[in-house]
């Protein structure tokens, strides 16, 4: 518990300092966390920590899903499809072209590429929350190309583990992903939208807001143990409850409740997770082939984003808005190099460095985020469906 306790006080000091120096809150949370990491040994290994850091990334996947208005997603879900699947071809074949040009291993395009496909909804969602552009027309797309990246990032994982596993490619495993991802999300929303708004209806007779927090976080954690129990990632559980819950009225009080506990406690602990993990060592001794490796894969990923962003119909400077919203990297990323790894596809070294390059760029990624919304003209605030929002 005195590792958790110093943890929350690095992330809430570092982002305090960030906040006055008018940056996002989370840049000070990942140093915070790279910090204290550098210091005290052993806290990346923490359970406890581990643990809250989870819960962390479920209470901003409910806060963003309780903050935006999914009915622009939902007119447009065939564009959106269409530009993540445009995403990944450019990536893959930007990466085969550079690894072809620099004399690496042609193996590991389809494991680098999975890894860097995927955006970190969490940081991007809270940089624009910081800034106040969440529902900006490019905030709108960057939630909607966020939420199909996130579904098709796992269905790229799901195909390289096959491909690891039985160094061959067959199809079967995807589709049958695919297929669960979205039987999954048709049954629930069309079975659960009812059955939820009936229960909170019910429950706001009580005039109590922490149980409608109650039964929110119930329903999140009990469809995340489903998706989880079916082979899906629990996220996706946690995404649906969060859908669920923003069609109902009382979703502006839900959304109160869930961002004064998870912004004031869960939420930074879990970016200070993430800067625990940096050691600066060995990046310092790999420091040229990291910067490298950190504007190059910067490039690829941003030209990946700006394409389907042009594609729908955004100005040149708008689509570099929505680019710079889908720098971070995904978390899941991570898991991928760790995979890529434990298959002996990836050596220590350049293992190392590529998680040198993602947790570099997640600092990095909040300040590309912040300025390049700056120059642009600040949106006229307009109420959601539920009143104010965050």
């Amino acid at each position: 518990m005195w590792d958790l306790a110093l943890l929350f006080l690095c992330a809430k000091a570092g982002g305090m300092a960030c906040s006055r120096l008018r940056q996002p809150p989370l840049v000070g949370e990942l140093l915070g966390g790279a910090v204290l990491g550098a210091v005290v040994s052993g806290l990346a290994a923490s359970e406890t920590i581990r643990v809250v850091s989870q819960i962390g990334i479920m209470f901003l996947i409910l806060l963003t899903m309780l903050s935006i208005d999914l009915d622009t997603i939902e007119g447009n879900l065939e564009r959106l499809i269409l530009s993540q699947v445009c995403t990944a071809a450019v990536i893959f074949l930007l990466l085969a072209l550079l690894f072809a040009h620099l004399g690496l291993d042609p193996g590991l395009v389809p494991v680098v590429g999975a890894a860097i496909f995927g955006s970190s909804t969490v940081i991007a969602v809270r940089s624009l929350f910081a800034l106040g552009r969440l529902n900006s027309p490019e905030g709108r797309t960057i939630i909607g190309f966020q939420v199909m990246n996130g579904i098709v990032e796992i269905l790229l994982i799901a195909s390289v583990v096959n491909l690891l596993q039985a160094r061959e490619f067959s199809a079967a495993p995807l589709l049958s992903l695919g297929l669960m991802v979205a039987g999954t999300f048709a049954v629930a929303s069309r079975l659960g939208e009812r059955f939820v708004q009936r229960m909170m209806a019910s429950v706001q007779a009580l005039r109590l807001d922490e149980v409608l927090l109650a039964l929110t976080l119930l329903l999140a954690f009990s469809l995340a143990a489903i998706t989880e129990a079916i082979g899906l990632t629990p996220y996706l559980g946690v995404m649906l409850a969060g859908i669920l819950v923003s069609r109902t009225p009382q979703a502006g009080a839900v959304s109160r409740s869930i961002r004064q506990i998870g912004e004031g406690f869960f939420i930074p602990v879990f970016f200070a997770s993430l800067g625990l993990g940096v050691t600066v060592l060995p990046l310092l001794l790999n420091l040229p082939w990291l910067v490298f490796l950190l504007a190059v894969f910067a490039a690829i990923r941003f030209a990946a984003a700006m394409v389907p962003a042009l594609f729908c119909g955004h100005s040149l400077g708008q689509s570099v808005r929505v680019a710079a919203g889908m720098a971070p990297m995904s978390e899941y990323g991570l898991l991928m190099l760790g995979l890529g790894a434990a298959g002996g596809v990836l050596d220590g070294t350049f293992y190392s460095v590529l998680v040198g390059v993602f947790l570099l760029g997640n600092l990095l990624s909040p300040l590309l985020i912040s300025a390049s919304f700056s120059g642009g003209r600040s949106p006229h605030r307009k109420p959601g469906r539920h009143g104010s929002r965050i």
